[in-house]
């Protein structure tokens, strides 16, 4: 019982770890883009001879960098550690070690 414990904290810990690391991978994705739209566009800001509010454009930034965060965490953590997941399940499961 105790080494199950142990395993769940191990897991546990894992999963904080591989959430913050792609959390910060998907930031530094996101933000990037920005920071480069911003340095080399600053000057375009309006499209078609019609200028979009701040705010707006503040909101796009936001949810842009949002999206990358979550993609991030998704696709190269929350994914893979599924997979390792089912096949340590399952390989233990075949060798009746479960």
């Amino acid at each position: 019982m105790e080494q199950q414990d142990e395993r769940r904290i191990w897991q546990r810990r894992q999963l904080r770890q591989t959430l913050i690391g792609t959390g910060v991978v998907g930031a530094v994705i996101g933000v990037a883009p920005l920071l480069l739209a911003f340095v080399l566009g600053s000057g375009r800001v309006a499209m078609g001879g019609h200028a979009r509010p701040l705010s707006l454009l503040a909101v796009d930034a936001v949810l842009f960098v949002v999206v990358a965060v979550v993609f991030c965490m998704v696709v190269f953590g929350l994914l893979p550690m599924a997979v390792q997941y089912a096949f340590i399940r399952g390989a233990r499961w075949w060798t009746g070690r479960d």
